[in-house]
């Protein structure tokens, strides 16, 4: 049976980081701009509304604009997990930054809402026989839902990198690269996971010390409010921003592990049917 090391992928993504820096800080830049051009376009669409239709800007950026928002935002971090999937397996394919939205992209939208779309269904089903079942018998189906969603999604989430390494929409492929390594699988992405929470730890811990000493403890709830964008302008841009420039290196960190373990088993597979 093919084999991987578990810790080593989930540290996959620290050595991309610290191999392509350039390309992540990139991505923070891309992802950044992209997102605040969204949001302009939306504001200019709203205001155009508001001036030729006669409607209410702010109920036009409530129904339509936020929503369009958060899937123009989804869709820029899809655009970046394909990109470092390129980045891993298709490395000559540089481009802009391996960035594009194409038939990868358009792949991965279809794994994702298939896999969402699963998830969705699961969690109705869960409600259903929770409501059925006895009141102390609910968590347990709860529980129960929760450990039969993260088994499929370790069972399948290889789809994703199989977008870009194959160039097409294999679940059944997930399926078999992933028989008999779930447990290293769920290895795998729960010490990806806590290391990407110390890295998150860290990184929001050092701007939070520098927000201390720059504003002190008393005006520290008010950075937030109008009051911390008069007062300290810069600060209030960091912390606005701050999201969407760290969103890229969280996504190398959970992603390359997938990636990783996808190399690692399919060169196992070809070295054992050369052998």
């Amino acid at each position: 049976m093919a084999r991987f090391s578990a810790s080593d992928a989930a540290l996959e993504g620290f050595q991309v980081i610290r191999r392509d820096w350039r390309v992540i800080v990139g991505w923070a830049g891309f992802n950044l701009v992209a997102l605040v051009a969204a949001v302009a376009v939306f504001v200019i669409a709203g205001v155009f509304y508001a001036a030729t239709a006669g409607g209410d800007a702010s109920q036009f950026g409530a129904v339509i604009g936020g929503p369009l928002v958060s899937v123009a935002t989804l869709v820029l971090q899809l655009m970046i997990g394909m990109a470092l999937y390129r980045l891993m397996f298709r490395p000559e394919e540089r481009g802009w930054l391996y960035l594009r939205f194409g038939a990868d992209e358009l792949r991965g939208i279809g794994v994702t809402l298939v896999l969402a779309a699963g998830v969705g269904a699961l969690a109705l089903l869960a409600v259903g026989v929770a409501r059925a079942a006895p009141p102390v018998a609910s968590g347990a189906v709860a529980l129960a839902a929760i450990v039969v969603g993260f088994w499929l999604l370790m069972r399948l989430s290889f789809a994703a990198p199989i977008c870009v390494a194959e160039r097409r929409i294999d679940f059944a492929r997930s399926w078999r690269l992933s028989r008999g390594h779930t447990w290293s699988l769920v290895g795998m992405t729960l010490l990806a996971g806590c290391l990407g929470l110390l890295m998150s730890v860290l990184v929001w811990g050092a701007f939070f010390l520098l927000t201390l000493s720059v504003v002190g403890f008393q005006e520290l709830g008010n950075l937030a409010g109008p009051e911390g964008f008069r007062d300290h302008p810069g600060l209030f841009l960091l912390q606005a921003i701050a999201p969407f420039l760290f969103g890229p290196f969280a996504i190398v960190v959970s992603c390359a592990p997938w990636a990783a373990a996808y190399q690692a088993l399919t060169a196992s597979d070809a070295a054992s049917e050369a052998a």
